[in-house]
């Protein structure tokens, strides 16, 4: 499978990726700019993909596709984007089949030469306008993301690779959820603790986990050393507990119906704080996580641990 199928089948909306269910048309060439813009300033290293012809619903991908005959030239969209933003964005548009559907591909690379703004003013858009993709929303750059971009010696960033958390280690009391950590500066760092925070969708607060380990359960005593210019993968580590899944809404099975935002927050040893966050992501536990919830609805359990 290649990368663009992959994105299809696999993706969701983040600052990376974007689905769009029809093409710019000359009417909606400020949302082109505006998409654009955002993609290349977003904080993601590699490529960016704007995929047209998909309708990205809650419950699953809508392939709408693109007429042949209506497919729109990509000189029209260069000319547009070289016209009104600076410095120059590298980016291509072309058609992509898909299961014999004809899309539109924006893919967006090379974005090393950050802040990218407006270099005049369009319709509503003044001269100097700069947004920037975080998670699957555009954001106004603020004096914090000119910062980052500016930044020369590198950056510690925190990614999630999946948008689930597993209740699922009884015996540690714990849940976990695939991260890198990516430590791109010229100084080591150490981290020193660190918590995940679950939200609902209104961005209340509904419970906060303290992180325990990457890869294995370490505790209170969790340190974390990163040397400069490297990255690790794993499984992070963060508490749960039985009264969490009252928290959090969860049923006998250990599902939750909602959808949550996460934000993890890493501390290092010189007490700097780097953070990530997603939205729209979920929880799941299992086993004895959930005796408390089969109890209050007299459901009988039957433990396989000790604790």
């Amino acid at each position: 499978m290649d990368k663009i199928s992959e994105l299809i089948e696999f993706g969701y909306e983040c600052d990376y990726l974007d689905f769009k269910e029809r093409q710019y048309n000359r009417d909606k060439n400020m949302d082109l700019i505006v998409d654009i813009m955002a993609m290349a300033n977003s904080r993601h290293n590699g490529d960016k993909f704007i995929i047209v012809g998909v309708k990205d619903r809650s419950e699953g991908k809508e392939i709408k596709g693109i007429e042949p005959k209506d497919f729109i030239d990509s000189s029209n969209y260069t000319q547009l984007i070289l016209s009104n933003i600076e410095p120059e964005i590298q980016f291509d548009y072309f058609k992509y089949d898909y299961k014999g559907s004809v899309l539109g591909v924006f893919k967006i690379y090379n974005t090393d030469d950050k802040p990218y703004m407006l270099k005049k003013k369009y319709e509503r858009l003044n001269e100097g306008y700069c947004l920037i993709r975080k998670g699957s929303m555009n954001a106004v750059a603020k004096r914090s993301d000119f910062d980052y971009m500016y930044r020369k010696k590198g950056e510690f960033e925190i990614r999630f690779l999946e948008r689930a958390l597993h209740a699922i280690h009884e015996l540690e009391g714990c849940a976990s959820i695939e991260v890198t950590l990516t430590n791109s500066t010229d100084l080591p760092i150490t981290i020193i603790g660190g918590m995940l925070y679950i939200s609902n969708e209104q961005d209340e607060e509904l419970s906060r986990h303290n992180v325990y380990g990457l890869g294995d359960y370490v505790g209170v005593d969790f340190k974390l050393a990163l040397s400069p210019k490297s990255e690790v993968v794993g499984q992070l580590m963060v508490g749960f507990e039985t009264t969490d899944p009252f928290r959090l809404n969860m049923d006998e099975y250990g599902i939750c119906a909602e959808k949550f935002n996460f934000e993890l927050l890493l501390v290092d040893a010189r007490e700097k704080r780097y953070s990530a966050t997603i939205r729209q992501a979920s929880v799941f536990a299992k086993g004895d996580f959930l005796w408390k919830v089969r109890k209050q609805k007299g459901i009988p359990h039957k433990f396989r641990t000790h604790r």
